[in-house]
């Protein structure tokens, strides 16, 4: 009875480095995947703060317009004041 003994437990310690392998084969993928997820967070992390720099930037440009528009506005104003006595 115990010459079956010593193969049983090689057979039994083969099967759990088998599956031991094949556990940590799985892991690696499942950590690459996740690594390469990470990386596109990252990734997306910082094409969202350079967005928002940008988005700053035209706000402040659009702003700067509004207030060369009101500008010119009150110079063609004047300059209609100006005018119109003249081609009356």
């Amino acid at each position: 009875m115990e010459n079956w003994i010593t193969p049983a437990i090689g057979m039994f310690l083969i099967g759990q480095v088998g599956a031991s392998v094949w556990w940590a084969s799985g892991t690696d993928t499942t950590i690459q995947a996740n690594s390469a997820a990470i990386e596109k967070v990252v990734e997306n992390e910082k094409n969202i703060a350079i967005i928002e720099v940008q988005q700053r930037a035209i706000a402040e440009d659009v702003g700067e317009i509004k207030t060369i528009l009101l500008q010119n506005q009150e110079l063609v104003r004047q300059l209609l004041v100006r005018i119109k006595p003249v081609s009356e």
